[in-house]
């Protein structure tokens, strides 16, 4: 199986209270928990396309996306049948009231949103995330250098 060109994810670290911000998504029977996010489109800057996505997964549409914390890439084994190949730059994102952001079940504009929990530290371990940089996410602290995590695979 031959991979498909690069695809570019932005996503968004929100924290409020020592609680990150996540999303759980994608197809029925085979969710995942993610920083809010997702692809940047053809033409469009990274910090453009992270507002974008968190207007559609949080109806959050004030944000101030700060530096870019984590870069992670997401390469299926030649064996996968999905030939995909991700590349995930993590922003860490200010929210003015970020406990105006509607938690559990959204009603929100990106239909593979199915629920958002501000999740704290210890729990992240726990949750079946992707990609899978919860260790990262858990000790983040403001600041960090940016982290390069080579590529970490997750079916």
């Amino acid at each position: 199986m031959s991979h498909r060109p690069p695809r570019v994810r932005v996503s968004g670290m929100i924290w409020h209270e020592d609680k990150l911000l996540l999303v759980r998504q994608g197809r029925p029977g085979h969710p995942r928990w993610m920083l809010p996010g997702g692809g940047v489109d053809p033409g469009e800057s990274m910090t453009v396309a992270l507002a974008r996505e968190l207007s559609e997964e949080l109806n959050c549409n004030q944000v101030a996306v700060a530096e870019p914390c984590a870069l992670v890439e997401s390469i299926a084994p030649e064996t996968h049948s999905s030939g995909r190949h991700l590349i995930h730059v993590v922003f860490r994102v200010d929210v003015p009231h970020p406990e105006t952001i509607v938690v559990g079940t959204p009603e929100v504009e990106d239909p593979a949103v199915q629920e958002i929990r501000w999740v704290d530290r210890e729990s992240i371990l726990k949750l079946a995330l992707h990609p899978p940089i919860g260790g990262y996410l858990k000790d983040y602290a403001p600041g960090a250098d940016l982290q390069y995590f080579g590529s970490l695979w997750a079916p």
